[in-house]
C-alpha cells in the first residue's frame, strides 16, 4: 500500500546534484512520485514499501553524501558545520600535493590527485553511464587531460580545489537552510497541560486538542494559539505581526502561538491544534513558495539546460578548429579546451534567484508579511500603481465617535451621557460606540422612557421627565421648531452628524465615522519614494466621500460608487496605460480586485476569508507600513538576484575570455566556478536581512 513521506535532506550542494539524487531516487521500484525541493532541502515521495523506507533511502544517501530526517518524527538536529567525509579527503589529498612541491617529488601529485578523485570518479561514472554530462564527469576529464599534457600539478590542483569549493557550497548551502528552519524552531514543541481537576504535566504540542488548558509561563513562547482564561500578561508578537512593542492580554484575548509570554503567567483555552495555528499556517505558505518556480527561475533553468551542452561544443571546437589553421600548437589550444569544460556547468547561475527569494519570503515573514510565492516579489518590484480600498484599507475600518460639540445648555460629558442612554435601546451599528466611550469615562447612563425610533432620521426617549431627539438635523430640530438660532456650519462629506434636541432647542452635535489610519499619509509618501507612479483609491462609497478621504491622505486620484466588478476594470486601464498595479484590500468586495491586480494584497487581521485566499500577499498586521516594506523588500531581492547573475556569469566570463588569450589555468576556473555558487548563496543571504525601512517602522 502506497504512503507517502516528507524528508528533511541535509547536504545538497547544488541543484544538480539535487536533480542527480531525485532522478535516482525515482528509478525505485518502490518509488511512485518524487519531488525534491533543493531551497527547502525537502523530499517528498511516494513509497510502496510497508516498512524500512528510510533504510532504503539511506543507501542512496550514502552514495550521494545526503542524511534524510523524517519531518514528522522528532527534530531535525543542526546541520553539521563540516562533513568529516569532505575533510578528510581534502587533507588526504591536500598533504601530498603539499610535499611534493616542497620535495620535489612529481609523483605525490598523483598520489594527491587519486585521493581527491575517489568521490568524484564515482559519480562521473554514474553521469557517464547515464549519457549525461556532469560537472564530476567533466572535472575528471579535465584533470585526466592536464596529466596527459604534463600538467600533473594543475590536475591535482583541480580535483583538489573541487573537493574544497563543494564542501563550501554544502555548508553555504545548508547554511541558507538553516536560517529559513530558525524560523519554524521558535515554535515550543511542549506544552503545560493545566487541566481544571488534576495535576499539570507537559506534552507534546501535537498532541493538545481544541478545548483544553494550557498554561503559559514567563519567559516562555506559545505553544499553540488560544484565548486567554486566567492572568494577564504583555506579550510581544513581532514573530507575526513585526510589531516591536508588546501587546497586553488579558481575559478574552486571543494569543497566537509563536509569541512570546513577556511577563505574567497566563492560562489559555487551545483555539486551533498545533498544525491548525496561525504560525503554522504561515510556515507551510513559506515552504510551499519555496518549492514554486518563478518566470525569472524557469527562464534560468532552460537557459541552465542548454549552457553545459554549448560549452562543451565549444570546447571540442577550441582543441580542434585553432590548430587546424594554424593558430598555435594542440597542445595549448586543448589546454584552453579543458578550461572551458570546467567552467561548463551552470549551478552558480541556477542558484541566483532561488536563494534570495527564500530570504526574501522569510524576512517579509518575520515582518508579518505573508508572500505566497516568488512570483509575487518578482512583480511587485515592478509595481507603479497602487490602488486602496477605502473602508478598513485607509480607515480602522470601525464607526466611531469622532467628537462631540455642546451648543448650549450641556457640556461634553452631559452631550455623551444623554445620547449614550438613548443608543443603547437602539439597533444602530454606532450604538456601540457610545456605550463603549461611556463605559470607558465611567459615566452612569439615565433610564429612558417612551423609546422610539424612526427609521433613516433618528430615535427619541424621555429622560428626567423632557423629551430628547438624536438623529438628523432636520428631524431633531422639529421638536424645538421655535429655537431661533442655527447650527453651526460644518462640512461633513466625510462623516455623519446627529443633533440631539429637547424642547428648548439643541443641547450638541455628535460627529460619526471612519477614522483615517494614522499612518496613512506617510505610507503614501513612502510608496512615492519607492518608485510608485500613481495611487488610487477605490471606494463604494459616494464620490465626495473618497475624493475627500484620498485627498486627507494625499492619494493622486479618488473613485466613487465604484463597483467590485469595476474595480478590476479600473486597474486593466491603468495597467494598460501605466504600467503593473498592485491593490490593498480587506473584503469580500475586493477580491475581484485581488484577483486581476498584477500583485493583491490583502489586510490579514480582520480581513475576509475571500479576500485572503485570492491575495499573493497579507499584511499580517493591520499596519499598512507593511505595504512599502513589502515593495522594498521586492525591489532589494530583484537588486541581490541580478548581482548573483552578474557574478555567476561575470566570472566565467573572464576566465572564459583568459581562455581563450591562453593565459588561463585549471585551477583558475575551478575558483571562478564553484566559487562562483559560494558568492552566490552568501550574497543571496543578504535578503534575510530586513531593510532599513523596517527598523524605521518600528520606532
Amino acid at each position: 500500500m502506497s504512503h507517502t513521506h516528507v524528508w528533511r535532506v541535509v547536504g545538497l550542494d547544488c541543484p544538480t546534484c539535487a536533480k542527480d539524487l531525485e532522478a535516482a531516487i525515482r528509478e525505485q521500484d518502490w518509488v511512485s512520485e518524487v519531488e525534491l525541493d533543493f531551497m527547502g532541502g525537502i523530499l517528498r515521495m511516494l513509497c510502496n514499501l510497508e516498512s524500512g523506507c528510510l533504510f532504503a533511502l539511506e543507501a542512496l544517501g550514502n552514495e550521494h553524501g545526503v542524511k534524510f530526517y523524517e519531518m514528522d518524527g522528532p527534530r531535525v538536529p543542526e546541520p553539521p558545520s563540516y562533513w568529516p567525509q569532505e575533510i578528510w579527503i581534502m587533507a588526504g589529498s591536500g598533504a601530498p600535493i603539499l610535499l611534493s612541491y616542497l620535495f620535489e617529488r612529481p609523483w605525490l601529485l598523483l598520489l594527491g590527485m587519486a585521493v581527491a578523485a575517489l568521490p568524484v570518479l564515482k559519480k562521473a561514472l554514474k553521469e557517464l553511464a547515464g549519457l549525461r554530462i556532469g560537472m564530476n564527469f567533466l572535472m575528471v576529464f579535465a584533470a585526466l587531460g592536464a596529466v596527459m599534457l604534463g600538467e600533473w600539478s594543475e590536475g591535482a590542483m583541480v580535483l583538489f580545489l573541487f573537493t574544497i569549493a563543494r564542501w563550501l557550497e554544502k555548508v553555504s548551502g545548508e547554511k541558507a537552510r538553516s536560517s529559513i528552519e530558525a524560523l519554524k524552531l521558535q515554535l515550543p514543541a511542549k506544552a503545560h497541560l493545566a487541566p481544571k481537576e488534576g495535576a499539570e504535566t507537559d506534552v507534546a504540542a501535537t498532541c493538545v486538542r481544541v478545548g483544553d488548558r494550557i498554561r503559559i509561563k514567563p519567559g516562555e513562547r506559545v505553544p499553540l494559539d488560544g484565548i486567554v482564561l486566567e492572568g494577564a500578561s504583555r506579550l510581544d508578537e513581532s514573530t507575526l505581526t513585526g510589531e516591536s512593542l508588546p501587546v497586553m492580554k488579558e481575559p478574552g484575548a486571543d494569543v497566537f502561538a509563536g509569541t512570546y509570554n513577556q511577563e505574567g503567567a497566563v492560562v489559555l483555552e487551545v483555539s486551533q491544534t498545533a498544525d491548525s495555528s496561525r504560525f503554522s499556517r504561515i510556515m507551510l505558505s513559506v515552504q510551499k513558495a519555496q518549492s514554486i518556480k518563478t518566470r525569472l527561475q524557469s527562464s534560468i533553468e532552460r537557459f541552465a539546460e542548454v549552457y553545459t551542452p554549448m560549452v562543451v561544443a565549444m570546447a571540442i571546437g577550441v582543441a580542434i578548429f585553432p590548430p587546424l589553421i594554424g593558430l598555435g600548437a594542440f597542445s595549448g589550444w586543448v589546454h584552453s579546451a579543458l578550461v572551458l569544460l570546467v567552467i561548463a556547468c551552470p549551478c552558480a547561475l541556477v542558484l541566483a534567484a532561488p536563494v534570495t527569494l527564500v530570504g526574501a519570503m522569510a524576512a517579509a515573514a518575520r515582518s508579518g508579511i505573508l508572500i505566497r510565492g516568488g512570483d509575487v516579489l518578482e512583480s511587485a518590484a515592478s509595481v507603479k500603481v497602487v490602488a486602496f480600498d477605502k473602508t478598513g484599507t485607509i480607515t480602522v475600518g470601525e464607526p466611531d465617535i469622532l467628537e462631540l460639540i455642546p451648543i448650549a445648555r450641556c457640556d461634553a460629558a452631559k452631550l455623551l451621557r444623554l445620547t449614550a442612554a438613548l443608543e443603547a435601546g437602539s439597533e444602530h451599528p454606532l450604538a456601540g460606540a457610545f456605550l463603549s466611550r461611556s463605559n470607558a469615562g465611567r459615566l452612569t447612563l439615565p433610564k429612558v422612557g417612551g423609546f422610539a425610533s424612526e427609521k433613516g432620521q433618528g430615535i427619541m426617549g424621555v429622560i428626567d421627565r423632557v423629551q430628547y431627539r438624536f438623529g438628523a438635523s432636520s428631524w431633531a430640530m422639529q421638536v424645538c421648531s421655535g429655537w431661533p438660532g442655527k447650527l453651526p456650519a460644518v462640512s461633513a462629506s466625510c462623516m455623519s452628524v446627529s443633533v440631539l434636541c429637547d424642547l428648548e432647542g439643541p443641547l450638541g452635535m455628535v460627529f460619526m465615522g471612519d477614522r483615517l489610519r494614522p499612518e496613512a499619509a506617510e505610507v503614501i509618501r513612502s510608496l512615492k519614494s519607492l518608485g510608485v507612479g500613481r495611487t488610487i483609491l477605490l471606494s463604494g462609497d459616494r464620490e465626495e466621500t473618497a475624493r475627500e478621504f484620498g485627498a486627507a491622505v494625499g492619494i493622486d486620484e479618488s473613485f466613487g460608487r465604484i463597483s467590485p466588478e469595476c474595480k478590476g476594470e479600473c486597474l486593466k486601464s491603468f495597467a494598460m496605460q501605466i504600467g503593473p498595479t498592485l491593490m490593498l484590500g480587506d473584503g469580500v468586495n475586493d477580491t475581484p480586485a485581488l484577483a486581476v491586480a498584477d500583485v493583491g494584497v490583502a489586510m490579514g487581521a480582520k480581513g475576509a476569508d475571500a479576500a485572503l485566499q485570492t491575495a499573493g500577499a497579507v499584511l499580517l498586521h493591520d499596519d499598512l507600513r507593511r505595504l512599502p516594506l513589502l515593495l522594498a523588500i521586492a525591489a532589494r531581492s530583484r537588486r541581490l538576484i541580478r548581482q548573483n547573475i552578474g557574478i555567476a556569469v561575470g566570472l566565467k566570463l573572464i576566465v572564459f575570455g583568459l581562455s581563450l588569450a591562453g593565459m588561463a589555468t585549471l585551477w583558475m576556473a575551478v575558483l571562478a566556478d564553484t566559487g562562483a555558487s559560494v558568492l552566490v548563496v552568501a550574497n543571496g543571504l543578504r535578503a534575510l536581512r530586513s531593510p532599513r525601512l523596517a527598523a524605521k517602522m518600528k520606532k
